[in-house]
């Protein structure tokens, strides 16, 4: 599966919940304190960071970050390619008459929830940035042990599962000019070696999935498949988790299921 980095808080907590030594006004409630947040975001007029979002709205950093999270699953914000944070698109639903034309996001947002509720595991959407993968959004999944947060994060494609997908559907000419640079190694699993990355891909262009294994984080593993126009590909869906539980041999039948919905749900979501 894709390796994701920045492993969050272990998924018991709650995410709205703040120790003793938060700073907030008295009386003040998780609701309140988003709230407040959220409010910081709008008045920036600008993409503002997560230690500036903290200094501007008085709320401890760790708090900001729980609470961006939540905001951003919800299209109340969005992350910049660089971890900024903006005002997000689903603002546009708190007004009256509000709400212009969907984004990728919003469109999508109910296939991430499906997903994550079919599956049982964590499920992000990301498009192709480039030089690199942005990961826009996620869902996370009510499980003991998970690995959450990578909505705004960018990582080289030949490192995670949705990464090896959009390469998969690059032309030979792109595909050719990048496994001609030198490709770095994040982990013993990283795979490199340009040969073995052309047979890959040719393999997961067939299939329509990528399997990683440890080729990023050690200990999480990825699953990404594509979301596809006609053959053109739109963005990528993947499944990330602990290796001991997301696997090809525990779950051998995950990969073409996750396919299969995909397939079946996204090209709706994306023509209403």
């Amino acid at each position: 599966m894709c390796r994701m980095s920045s492993y969050g808080t272990s998924t018991g907590e709650s995410i709205l919940s703040d120790s003793a030594s938060t700073q907030h006004a008295p009386g003040e409630s998780p609701v309140g304190r988003a709230f407040r947040l959220l409010q910081t975001v709008v008045a920036a007029g600008e993409s503002v960071g997560v230690l500036e979002l903290s200094r501007r709205s008085g709320l401890p950093r760790s708090t900001v970050s729980r609470l961006i999270g939540i905001l951003t699953e919800l299209g109340m914000v969005a992350r910049t390619a660089d971890g900024a944070v903006i005002p997000g698109s689903a603002l546009s639903t708190l007004q009256p008459g509000g709400g212009g034309a969907p984004n990728l996001t919003d469109q999508l947002r109910p296939l991430l929830t499906e997903i994550v509720q079919s599956f049982g595991e964590n499920v992000a959407l990301s498009i192709d940035d480039g030089d690199a993968l942005l990961y826009l959004s996620q869902a996370i999944a009510d499980n003991a042990v998970s690995v959450p947060e990578v909505s705004g994060q960018r990582h080289a494609h030949h490192l995670v599962a949705p990464g090896m997908v959009t390469m998969a559907w690059w032309t030979p000419e792109r595909r050719n000019r990048h496994l001609s640079e030198d490709l770095a190694a994040v982990t013993v699993h990283s795979m490199t070696d340009p040969a073995l990355l052309r047979a890959r891909l040719d393999r997961i262009r067939a299939d329509g999935w990528c399997w990683t294994d440890q080729e990023l984080d050690i200990g999480v593993n990825g699953l990404g498949v594509p979301i596809l126009d006609g053959d053109e590909l739109v963005a990528t869906i993947s499944l990330f988790g602990p290796s001991y539980r997301l696997n090809p041999q525990d779950r051998p039948s995950l990969a073409g299921d996750l396919r299969q919905l995909v397939a079946e749900r996204a090209a709706a979501l994306l023509a209403s």
